[in-house]
């Protein structure tokens, strides 16, 4: 039974496997029927796809060429550019370093101008100022006004025309009514002035010698010196425009302006200020203290002579008498310290030696008197000058911020100023101190020769009252 079974089951199953193998094939012949015919479909859909893309992609190659073409023609543009860029900045830094210097040469040019202008205004010859004042003013605000707009060139051309024609005219000599102050009697004239060169000359209306003209300090008016020694044949012959002789100054007016400035000693003492004045009123005042002090020194008589050895033989001996008679005989200075010790000559040593130690500190105090005060003098005359110099300086700034430095009249009355109080300080300063050192040495020495004698005194009025006669000295 089993085995019936177990063959029933493997026919079963035999016949199950045959089934199952005829049903595998034929779903294999139509799955490759099927897969090739999706692969023929495919690679017809291939070639459709690759004929599309063929005919798509030749416009997008020609775009593609004509971008590639665009794209390199763009770059030679760009480096075309760029290189025009570099050149148009080189152009540029040429531009600006060539305006730069023309900046600088015309800021150089109108500098010389203004100088030139400044320099001509203030060296015009005498006479000449009302001649060319206004055009010198109306060129330097041009000059001005230029400079502020940062266009100086044409201003500096109008000023160097100017500049040539008055050369030529200078150079040529020319003629021009004019008034002139005589400086021998300050009296206006009224005559013609000749231009000639650097110099000016003067003829006046109405008769009279020819002369040099020259500015004085601090005025515009025209001061002529007569000449006589100038012939009026060749001084008429000169200014009538024909050949001649005429004077000529070798220091171009220095000589004159020395002699002008010059001046009193008062005018001098006033360039140097204020301070000046009170330096010159110390200075006084220590000459009249050093005047007193020499005549005291003059009435200090000291006598060192054989008279005092005498004088004290006689106290020593105790004769009075004759001591008297020596007294008078000896100096005022000498006979006044003696006199006292004669007075107290029984006191006791120590009283004696304090009675003429007051009349040497008398002595002292009268002929010292007055001596400390030309000490403080010749210390506080130099320091008076410095105070004179501080002023004079602070001055001096105050006009260099007002006017500038191009301008050495306006600086010259600080800069005297200071130099005239510091050399008036040092002149009062110095006597006082080279006298304050002779009176003060002398007068010591005077005053050690009294102490010395005094001393000597007492040492004879103890002799005198021991008994004791000291032996002769030699002096």
């Amino acid at each position: 039974m089993k085995a019936r079974s177990l063959f029933l089951l493997l026919a079963g199953l035999l016949a199950v496997t045959v089934g199952a193998a005829e049903n595998f094939d034929d779903a294999l012949k139509r799955a490759a029927t099927d897969y090739a015919t999706r692969l023929r479909q495919a690679a017809d859909e291939l070639n459709r796809t690759r004929e599309r893309i063929a005919l798509e992609k030749s416009p997008l190659l020609k775009e593609l060429r004509a971008s590639e073409d665009l794209i390199i023609s763009l770059e030679r543009e760009a480096v075309r550019l760029k290189t025009g860029q570099e050149d148009a900045a080189g152009n540029k830094r040429r531009l600006l370093r060539d305006i730069e210097e023309q900046r600088k040469t015309t800021a150089y040019v109108t500098t010389l101008a203004g100088d030139a202008l400044k320099a001509l205004s203030s060296g015009l010859p005498p006479g000449e100022q009302g001649l060319v004042g206004d055009t010198l003013q109306s060129l330097q605000e041009k000059l001005d006004a230029a400079v502020a707009a940062g266009t100086g060139a044409a201003a500096s051309l109008d000023i160097a025309e100017f500049m040539f024609a008055r050369t030529e005219r200078v150079l040529g000599g020319h003629l021009t009514a004019a008034s002139a102050l005589n400086a021998g009697d300050n009296r206006l004239e009224e005559g013609t002035l000749a231009f000639a060169g650097p110099e000016v000359f003067f003829a006046p209306k109405g008769g009279g010698p020819a002369g040099l003209v020259r500015l004085r300090e601090g005025s515009r008016q025209p001061v002529y010196y007569p000449q006589s020694e100038w012939p009026a044949a060749e001084s008429a012959a000169f200014f009538a425009g024909q050949l001649g002789a005429m004077p000529a100054d070798p220091t171009g007016g220095k000589a004159l302006r020395l002699q002008q400035t010059a001046g009193s000693v008062g005018e001098y003492i006033s360039k140097g200020g204020k301070v000046a004045w009170v330096i010159v009123a110390v200075g006084l005042g220590a000459l009249l203290l050093i005047v007193h002090k020499f005549w005291d020194v003059a009435t200090m008589r000291v006598d060192s002579s054989g008279r005092v050895a005498a004088f004290l033989r006689a106290v020593s001996s105790g004769a009075r008498g004759e001591a008297s008679a020596a007294l008078n005989g000896l100096g005022r200075t000498t006979r006044e310290i003696f006199a006292e010790g004669l007075r107290h000559l029984d006191s006791p040593a120590g009283i004696l030696e304090e009675k003429l130690e007051a009349v040497l500190l008398g002595q002292r105090l009268h002929f010292e008197r007055r001596l400390p005060l030309l000490a403080v003098i010749a210390t506080a005359a130099p320091l008076m000058g410095l105070l004179g110099t501080v002023v004079g300086m602070v001055k001096t700034f105050t006009l260099i911020t007002v006017f500038g430095t191009g301008n050495a009249a306006k600086l010259s009355s600080g800069i005297s100023e200071v130099l005239v109080a510091t050399e008036l300080g040092l002149a009062v300063a110095i006597p006082a101190l080279v006298v304050h050192g002779f009176l003060a040495h002398r007068i010591n020495k005077n005053l050690a020769l009294l102490e010395r004698q005094a001393l000597e005194f007492v040492t004879a009025a103890t002799s005198a009252q021991s008994g004791v006669v000291p032996a002769k000295e030699d002096r």
